[in-house]
């Protein structure tokens, strides 16, 4: 096939996919969140603020805008430009914030939406598929789904769109509380200011603002919102492995975090709770009335680096991880974690069918590829999407083969061959 008829089935692909007419049903946010179709998300906003939000990337400024999915139009919503290492003035990441300017105002359900312009990832899938073995694994994460954002009727790119951690999406995952109302409990985003591997940063409560950021109850007052996470921070330092159980366990899911951590590092993560650059990318919700957080997945696009990635990576650096991996219960959870990873992205294959990582990796490349390769916004090359594409259909058996061999040596179980 020549280039010029590859770019013009591209074209073509794109028009069929745009055509598609909007269902007829009652939409939910359920539908906007279905990755199995590659979905639409049309803005308009005045030319001269589209430019400005380009140019002035690494503002948070707003800028008025109109939102039209599957038909069901948002009016009047705020867009700006988000993310730390994703900002980018060619192709913007954004989030839509649908009560910016019209108080009270939601859009199926949701008062904000997350548009990741996907340039730290070649394939496009990274995230994607992530959250969706997060979740497969019973990990809270959020959803997510490809779009491609038209701005002005013109194509501005392939995005993913990501259901924000928020209040709904907290009502989703965790349900409501004894009394059959809303957890209105006490959200943090971890913002990472600076490296930092949960050491005591001591009594005040100021340099610990910087990291978790609060999310709900933000005019509460500072005891309230951080002297939580201060306490927690002294107990994780203070107290040795073995009272980590008794001591931390009430303000920390440890059962949870390990899972996290065992999910994770499967996925190969380089820039997570255990980072090669200090913690990143998570949330902590505290329920409401209880003093234990739990923690959420979130924006884990520098996955799948290495089939090879060590199952123990960078966790002696963290104060908290390299103590619970002291601990057999912990250290015990941990491996099965992984185990059960392996089983679960193995789960359908055999001799030549895939398993079902794979068979997920290799249909989100299928849904993107004509909307990717139209997509003249990423800071990528075909030639570097193709082969990252290629990669990555070769990465879930082999990270399964490794990590297997891998907790069957850790454990004392048999080796490989």
């Amino acid at each position: 096939m020549s280039l010029r008829t590859a770019v013009i089935c591209i074209g073509l692909s794109l028009c069929a996919l745009s055509a598609q007419s909007p269902q007829l049903h009652a939409q939910s946010s359920s539908d906007l969140f279905n990755a199995q179709s590659l979905q639409r998300i049309d803005i308009e906003m005045h030319s001269a603020d589209w430019a400005k939000l380009k140019e002035n990337f690494r503002s948070n400024e707003y800028y008025p805008a109109d939102i039209t999915w599957n038909g069901i139009t948002a009016y009047n919503t705020g867009v700006r430009s988000r993310g730390v290492a994703s900002r980018n003035a060619n192709k913007p990441a954004l989030k839509i914030d649908f009560n910016h300017y019209a108080a009270g105002q939601s859009y199926l359900g949701l008062k904000s939406l997350v548009l990741d312009n996907l340039v730290q990832d070649p394939s496009g899938v990274h995230e994607t598929t992530s959250m969706w073995f997060f979740a497969r694994l019973g990990v809270p994460a959020p959803r997510e789904a490809h779009v491609m954002v038209y701005v002005r009727g013109e194509y501005a790119g392939l995005y993913s769109v990501v259901e924000p951690i928020d209040k709904n999406m907290i009502a989703r995952v965790f349900g409501n509380d004894a009394d059959g109302n809303q957890n209105d409990g006490y959200l943090y985003e971890f913002n990472k200011a600076e490296e930092w591997w949960m050491s005591y940063l001591g009594p005040e409560l100021e340099p610990y603002k910087q990291y978790p950021e609060a999310k709900t109850h933000e005019h509460e007052p500072d005891e309230t919102l951080y002297r939580p996470i201060e306490n927690l921070v002294r107990l994780i330092n203070e107290k040795p492995a073995a009272e980590l159980n008794e001591a931390v366990g009430p303000y920390l899911d440890l059962r949870g975090l390990t899972r996290f951590l065992a999910v994770q590092n499967f996925i190969g993560e380089i820039d997570g709770f255990a980072g090669k650059w200090g913690m990143n990318n998570f949330y902590l919700y505290r329920l409401q009335h209880q003093a234990q957080h739990r923690v959420i997945a979130w924006d884990d696009d520098l996955t799948f680096l290495d089939p090879a990635y060590d199952l123990m990576s960078f966790q002696d650096a963290n104060v908290l991880v390299k103590k619970l991996m002291e601990v057999p219960e912990y250290r015990g959870l941990y491996f099965e974690t992984l185990a059960e990873a392996v089983r679960s992205a193995s789960a359908g294959g055999g001799e030549t069918a895939p398993g079902a990582l794979e068979t997920e990796i290799r249909r989100e490349l299928e849904v993107i590829d004509a909307a990717m390769l139209a997509d003249t916004r990423r800071p990528y090359t075909d030639t570097e999407y193709l082969d990252a594409r290629e990669y990555l259909k070769q990465f879930a058996a082999r990270r399964v083969r490794y990590v297997e061999c891998e907790v069957a040596r850790l454990t004392g179980g048999s080796p490989c061959g």
